[in-house]
């Protein structure tokens, strides 16, 4: 098919003009490329090594990873929109400073991530172990976050200092030991959640549901 990309050399004359656009990268090993300020539209990646990978201050619209290897994607500063992650393996994956609007993780581990300063916008992240991820300063806005196969999402240890949620589903979410110093959560469905060991200094819960007092 003229639309599948299968070699390193394809993807590469694709993007010469900064742009991959509607074509399918399938089984390719990019691993540690650099495709900074690239603009990734209606592609799909499907079992492709994209680990180290850097998209920073790249935009991506309908892309759909499926499959991937990301662990150690760099993507600060990147704006990602209708955009999807399904079974990947994601962990320590780079985002600081990045805008995510629509963008969903589907069974893909997100340890370790750095979220720092990001801006998302419904977010979705479902059966995505969020271990030690950092979202400090982040913004995070209709985000949902759950897992059908364990029960609860998970994000234990993870930090979000000076975070702000709005209108978050977070119900039932297994909090163990998160740093929430400062954050300001708004109207939030917390039903459920397991905050135990979390650190709560000047966290304000404003119209939240099952809220702990």
């Amino acid at each position: 098919m003229e639309n599948v990309l299968e070699s390193p050399l394809e993807v590469a004359e694709r993007l010469r003009g900064g742009m991959l656009e509607g074509c399918v990268v399938e089984r390719v090993d990019l691993a540690g490329r650099d495709f900074s300020a690239a603009r990734i539209d209606h592609v799909r990646f499907s079992q492709s090594n994209l680990s180290g990978v850097s998209l920073d201050g790249a935009s991506a619209s309908g892309a759909h990873f499926t499959g991937c290897q990301i662990k150690g994607l760099r993507i600060p500063a990147a704006f990602l929109r209708d955009t999807n992650f399904m079974t990947c393996h994601g962990m320590e994956l780079h985002g600081r400073g990045a805008v995510l609007d629509r963008v969903g993780f589907y069974n893909t581990p997100l340890s370790n991530a750095d979220f720092e300063g990001v801006r998302l916008s419904d977010v979705t992240f479902q059966s995505s172990d969020l271990y030690n991820a950092v979202f400090n300063g982040a913004l995070l806005n209709r985000c949902r976050f759950s897992d059908p196969n364990m029960g609860a999402a998970s994000l234990n240890r993870s930090t979000f200092v000076r975070a702000m949620f709005i209108e978050c589903d977070l119900a039932g979410a297994i909090l163990l030991g998160v740093d929430l110093t400062d954050a300001i959560l708004l109207r939030c469905d917390l039903k459920g959640a397991v905050l135990q060991g979390a650190r709560l200094e000047g966290t304000r819960f404003i119209a939240c549901t099952g809220a702990p007092k």
